[in-house]
């Protein structure tokens, strides 16, 4: 009668131990959404979060310096937080409801800061509803530099979650979701946005208005085992002004997204992969709060999985009027961003970028990824602005726990012959206490 009850608990924990291990201590939330990514290319459900509690503390952090230099699948690291100092991990599940949260202690320029880096109060019921409070990354659309809507690069905000089961209807499954959050009081203007100056003086104006709600929903349907669509939609609203007036009705702006994602068989066997996947996306953030996919930011990409490897490959680009809102009147001048990070794509909607991802294996059975990024300006942009990015993770279990750094690297160009180069980078050693 022990040895069933032991060897499912061997599993469990095995599975816990394999699902903490895939990150720094730091970045869990954005590599469990890139690996869900990989298993809808292989056509697997996701591995659910281990039953088991777990505890973790470590030490680390992360810094930036020079032009500005995302830290993709990084939730805000390097510029939304930063500092170097202790860390601490812990997840509990009884029955449908489960609790989980990273807690950092950082000291940076004379300071220490708390951070709540991710938290997440959530029940499931068993018909698969769900309903969360918590401060999580999230992936709406696809990207390997975040989801084209809402995606892992930025630090996440707090937000109230609501999920629906998967439904069979006529035509296939369905599943929605729905949120609404805050975005934080005091947003730096981020350094990849356009027209910078003019937003500095806008500001200046007291234009720019404070601690929006953000609301969205999505609507996800799988048709067959082969193909996936779904459509979405967020809206940045309220706020108040630096006297504490009310936001105008007319600064309210939405931003929109469709996608398609086709599973491809016949190519996987083709090169002898275990998975291929195609996606396609269209989105748009207009200058107001009208839903609609005008003016058009478009983006395609492949992705493949071998045993141990992966490649994906990506081109993404913004149409002639696709910058961002006005200057001359109350807006958001920050955009969708939180704390000078893009919440969708990591280098902004208005350029062209060009990606190429590689998962390889690394000896002693660590994980490594390695990113090479060329950044365009946009059609019309008559600047010409252009910059190539690198990216490197790493990431290795030991006895005791696991360690793991991530390094980002940004040249970016200008008309005349200087150039300007930015770094962002993450590390963490993480021990196991349970």
């Amino acid at each position: 009668m022990k040895a069933p009850g032991l060897r499912a608990f061997s599993i469990g924990l095995a599975a816990g131990l394999f699902a903490s291990a895939q990150a720094p201590l730091l970045q869990d939330g954005a590599t469990a959404l890139r690996q869900a990514r990989l298993d809808w290319t292989l056509g697997e459900a996701p591995l659910p979060p281990s039953s088991m509690p777990s505890l973790e503390v470590g030490v680390g952090g992360a810094d930036s310096g020079g032009v500005y230099t995302p830290l993709t699948d990084g939730e805000g690291l390097g510029h939304g937080a930063r500092g170097w100092g202790l860390g601490l991990q812990g997840r509990y599940v009884q029955g449908g409801w489960s609790l989980s949260a990273t807690a950092l202690a950082l000291r940076d320029q004379g300071r220490t800061l708390g951070i709540l880096q991710r938290a997440t109060l959530a029940y499931q019921t068993e018909a698969g509803w769900r309903g969360a409070l918590e401060q999580a990354p999230f992936a709406w659309g696809a990207g390997l530099n975040g989801g084209d809507l809402l995606g892992d690069a930025a630090r996440s905000f707090p937000r109230l979650t609501l999920s629906t089961p998967e439904t069979t209807l006529a035509l296939g499954r369905w599943q929605a979701e729905a949120f609404a959050g805050r975005l934080e009081r005091d947003r730096p203007l981020p350094e990849w946005m356009p027209d910078q100056v003019e937003l500095s003086a806008a500001r200046a104006m007291g234009l720019d208005l404070q601690g929006p709600h953000l609301w969205g929903g999505r609507l996800r349907a799988a048709f067959g085992p082969l193909v996936e669509a779904s459509l979405g939609a967020l809206t940045l609203t309220g706020g108040q002004d630096d006297l504490g007036h009310p936001a105008p009705a007319s600064s309210a702006r939405t931003e929109s997204l469709a996608e398609l994602r086709i599973r491809m068989p016949f190519l996987a066997r083709l090169v002898q992969a275990r998975g291929a996947s195609i996606y396609f996306s269209r989105s748009a953030a207009p200058d107001s709060g009208a839903m609609t996919l005008l003016p058009a930011r478009d983006l395609g990409g492949l992705q493949l999985v071998w045993e141990g490897w992966d490649l994906g490959l990506e081109y993404a680009g913004a149409a002639p009027g696709a910058a961002g809102p006005s200057s001359s009147r109350p807006t958001y001048l920050a955009g969708f961003s939180t704390y000078g990070d893009p919440l969708g794509a990591a280098f902004g909607r208005a350029c062209i970028t060009r990606t190429v991802e590689l998962g390889v294996p690394l000896f002693l059975e660590g994980r490594g990824r390695l990113k090479a990024l060329r950044t365009t300006a946009g059609q019309g942009d008559p600047s010409g602005i252009g910059s190539w990015f690198f990216q490197a993770d790493v990431q290795w279990r030991t006895m005791t726990g696991r360690i793991g750094a991530s390094l980002a690297s940004r040249r970016e160009e200008f008309p005349a012959p200087s150039a300007r180069w930015g770094w962002a980078c993450s590390f963490f050693q993480a021990f196991r206490v349970f």
